[in-house]
Order: C-alpha cells, then sequence, then structure tokens
C-alpha cells in the first residue's frame, strides 16, 4: 500500500523503501536548496523576529511560503542549536526564497 503524505512533507519526493512488506522510508536527504552556500543572494530572504513571529517557525513559513506545514524548511535551513522557543525576538534568521522552494518540487 503506497503512503499517503501531503507534498509540503520533507518526505514528499522521497523514495519509499520496502522493509517486511510495508512502504517506509529510508534515510532522508537534505535538498540541495536547504544549504545557504547553495544558493544566491538573491535567493535567501533575510527575516527579522520581533514579538508576533518569535518562536513561531509556523507562522514564518505560513507568511513566507504560504503553509505553516513548510515549518521545517524554516529551521532546518537555521539549524539552531536550541530549537526551543526559537528564533528570538530581535534576532534575524535566513530562509530560502519561495521559487526555490517550489522550483525544486518534482
Amino acid at each position: 500500500m503506497p503512503i499517503r503524505m501531503d507534498s509540503s512533507s520533507r518526505f514528499a519526493n522521497a523514495e519509499p523503501i520496502l522493509v517486511g512488506n510495508k512502504a517506509t522510508f529510508g534515510r532522508w536527504a537534505r535538498p540541495s536548496f536547504m544549504y545557504e552556500s547553495n544558493l544566491n543572494e538573491d535567493q535567501i530572504i533575510k527575516v527579522s523576529i520581533d514579538q508576533s513571529n518569535a518562536g513561531r517557525p509556523d507562522l514564518i513559513a505560513n507568511e513566507y511560503y504560504g503553509s505553516d506545514r513548510l515549518e521545517w524548511i524554516v529551521v532546518l535551513f537555521n539549524r539552531p542549536l536550541e530549537p526551543i522557543g526559537w528564533p528570538k525576538t530581535g534576532t534575524v534568521i535566513h530562509i530560502p526564497s519561495k521559487n526555490v522552494i517550489f522550483t525544486n518540487q518534482q
């Protein structure tokens, strides 16, 4: 039976594998757009964190990507050492632009 998932899942483009006749996923490979060094300056958005979006990567994803389910992109792109309550008020984070994300989707 195929695995059903939303296109916003980080596994959406991963190939399922069979383990004991059940479909599952193997090791996830980070997409190339998740590395800031692979992007041009115009493909990266700088987001200033204020009280309205502090600690809420889901709100940031919803504002910039149109879906709170893409919060994993905001978090993994920044790789915070302490993800609880991240990002903090007064900081600036970087996220890949929407066109980079959706250009790389299959």
